[in-house]
């Protein structure tokens, strides 16, 4: 099976009441600003995961709820993390 951040999502893990309540802790703890640009403005922010969340480690507590790996990033900054993080994923180093 072919698992992606996309099936996580359809999982119904962003919708659990632990992910809701860590989200929630993330969310006051950064005094909803972006932790990239400082931007306390923006309309829409997200929780992200520093090192990606994916179905080999998506029950490790560590990777999915510790407040550690996780940051609020407004919309923007989100989009563009998500965009270096799978241009750096998909590279092949020798």
């Amino acid at each position: 099976m072919n698992y992606n951040a996309e099936t996580i999502r359809e999982s119904g893990f962003y919708s659990s009441a632990k992910w809701l309540k860590t989200r929630d802790f993330i969310r006051k703890r950064d005094k909803m600003t972006c932790q990239l640009c400082g931007d306390w403005t923006a309309e829409r922010y997200e929780v992200d995961h520093k090192k990606e969340l994916t179905w080999e480690n998506v029950s490790d507590w560590d990777i999915a709820y510790n407040p550690n790996n996780l940051w609020l990033l407004c919309f923007e900054c989100h989009k563009r993390k998500t965009r270096e993080d799978k241009k750096y994923n998909n590279r092949t180093f020798y």
